[in-house]
C-alpha cells in the first residue's frame, strides 16, 4: 500500500487509554496543494481552526492524534495545537504554516502536549512508504476496523494513484461527521480544480452518510495532491524528473478530469459507506434511496428524515416491517410531497403503493426481507425528476452502551 511522494508513520503516544495506537504524520516529500471541506458545527475544535489557516498554503505534513478532541477548550486548545505544529516542524524542518493538524477523541479535555512531544522523534524517524494502514488504525476512536482505499487511474497511458483513509463510527452526520478522511493522489493538480473536484465528490459521499444525527466539533476531510502549478511553473520542476505532458490535460475540465472525478469520488463513497456501516453497534448497513422528487433539496431532505428517524432505526434493528415509520419521517419534513401518491420498496420488495399498504405479505417473506444484512429503502415520490441517496445504519442496544460508557 504506496503511493509515491508520500510518507506514513503511527505510534502509541499514551493519549489513549487502552494503549493502542494514537499518533500519526503523513509526510510529503514533494510540496502539495489541499482542497478541505470542515465541520459546519459552529463551535470548531482548534485543529479545525488552524488547519483551515492552512489550507490555503503549500502543504508537506499532516499530523494526527486520536484519544482526544481538542475541542471546547479555548485559549488553551489554541495553544497546545500550535505547540504540536511546532514540535512538528522543527522535528520535520518545515515550516508551521506548511503543517495540517487534526485531533479527534473526547472532547473538552486538555491535549497532553507532552505525551506528543516525547513521541515525535521516534514518529519521525519511522516514517516509511509502507505506514499508511498503520496511519488508519491510529486515528481510530470507536471504530471496529481501519478504512483505507487504494486506487489506480490511467491518464495519457500513464499510471497514477489515490489512497485514501478515514474514521468515523459514531456522531456521523453532515455537514460533515465526526469523521477525519485523508485522500491522496500523486497526480499533479491545480488548486481551483481541485476544490472544484473535491467538493463534487464530498457532496454525494461523506456528506451523504449519517448514523446518528449530530454533527461533530472536529470534522475533516482533506484531499492532498501536488502542486500543478508549481510543477509548470519554472523551465525546471520543483520535483520530479521533468514536466510531463501527461498531466496538461487535468489543468481544464475535459474527459480527464471526468476520469480522475470518478476515481476520487469512488474513493470517497467506498470510504462513507465503510462509515455507515462501521456505525456504533450497528449490525445492518442501510440506503435510503428518494426517487422522482420535485427537487434535489427534496430527495435529500427525505432521505435525511428517514435515515436518522430512531423509530425507522430501530425498526431495522429489531427487523420489524413497520413501514409507518418511514411515512412518517417522510411526512414530517417541510419538502414538497404528493402525500396520496407515494410507493415504498424495501430490498426491491415493493410494500407501499400510492401510499397504502399492499396488504399482508406473511411473516415468512417478512422475515427474508428484514434479516438481510444490507437493507435498501427506496421511495418513489412521482412528483419530478429528482433523486438522492444516503447512507446509514441501524440503531441497537449496543450504540447506547458504546456512547455511556466513552470516557471511561
Amino acid at each position: 500500500m504506496k503511493i509515491e511522494n508520500y510518507l506514513f508513520s503511527a505510534k502509541t503516544s499514551g493519549l489513549k487509554k487502552n494503549g493502542q495506537l494514537d499518533l500519526a504524520l503523513i509526510f510529503s516529500n514533494v510540496p502539495l496543494r489541499v482542497s478541505a471541506v470542515f465541520t459546519k458545527n459552529k463551535i470548531k475544535a482548534a485543529p479545525v481552526i488552524l488547519s483551515k489557516k492552512n489550507s490555503k498554503n503549500i502543504i508537506r505534513a499532516l499530523i494526527v492524534n486520536s484519544g482526544n478532541a481538542n475541542a471546547c477548550n479555548g485559549a488553551d486548545g489554541i495553544k497546545d495545537a500550535k505547540k504540536v505544529m511546532s514540535l512538528a516542524s522543527e522535528a520535520l524542518n518545515i515550516k508551521e504554516e506548511n503543517i495540517l493538524i487534526c485531533s479527534t477523541g473526547v472532547i473538552g479535555e486538555r491535549l497532553d502536549t507532552s505525551k506528543i512531544e516525547n513521541s515525535l522523534p521516534e514518529l519521525v524517524k519511522s516514517l516509511s512508504e509502507d505506514g499508511a494502514e498503520q496511519v488508519a488504525r491510529a486515528i481510530m476512536t470507536t471504530d471496529t476496523f481501519p478504512k483505507v482505499v487504494v486506487k489506480n487511474m490511467t491518464i495519457n497511458n500513464k499510471n497514477y494513484h489515490i489512497l485514501g483513509m478515514a474514521k468515523g463510527s459514531g456522531m456521523i452526520m453532515p455537514n460533515m461527521a465526526t469523521m477525519l478522511a485523508f485522500i491522496m493522489t500523486d497526480l499533479p493538480l491545480s488548486k481551483n480544480l481541485g476544490d472544484a473536484l473535491f467538493k463534487e465528490c464530498v457532496k454525494y459521499s461523506f456528506n451523504s452518510i449519517t448514523v446518528d444525527g449530530d454533527t461533530s466539533t472536529n470534522d475533516t476531510a482533506f484531499f492532498l495532491y501536488p502542486d500543478a502549478d508549481m510543477y509548470f511553473g519554472n523551465n525546471e520542476p520543483a520535483y520530479g524528473s521533468g514536466k510531463d505532458s501527461a498531466f496538461k490535460g487535468i489543468l481544464e475540465k475535459d474527459i480527464n478530469y471526468d476520469i480522475v472525478k470518478y476515481s476520487v469520488g469512488e474513493v470517497c463513497f467506498s470510504l462513507a459507506k465503510m462509515i455507515a456501516e462501521d456505525g456504533e453497534g450497528a449490525t445492518k448497513s442501510v440506503t435510503v434511496e428518494v426517487i422522482n422528487a420535485y427537487s434535489e433539496l427534496s430527495a435529500k431532505k427525505i432521505a435525511f428524515s428517514v435515515a436518522n428517524s430512531p423509530l425507522v432505526k430501530t425498526a431495522i434493528a429489531g427487523e420489524d416491517l413497520n413501514w409507518g415509520r418511514i411515512m412518517m419521517a417522510i411526512g414530517k419534513t417541510d419538502a414538497r410531497i404528493k402525500p396520496n401518491y407515494v410507493d415504498i420498496y424495501i430490498n426491491n420488495f415493493k410494500i407501499v403503493e400510492n401510499s397504502k399498504s399492499l396488504g399482508f405479505i406473511g411473516a415468512e417473506n417478512e422475515k427474508k426481507i428484514m434479516s438481510q444484512k444490507e437493507i435498501n429503502i427506496k421511495i418513489d415520490l412521482k412528483c419530478g425528476p429528482s433523486f438522492f441517496k444516503v447512507l446509514t445504519c441501524d440503531f441497537t442496544n449496543e450504540y447506547i452502551n458504546i456512547n455511556a460508557s466513552y470516557r471511561s
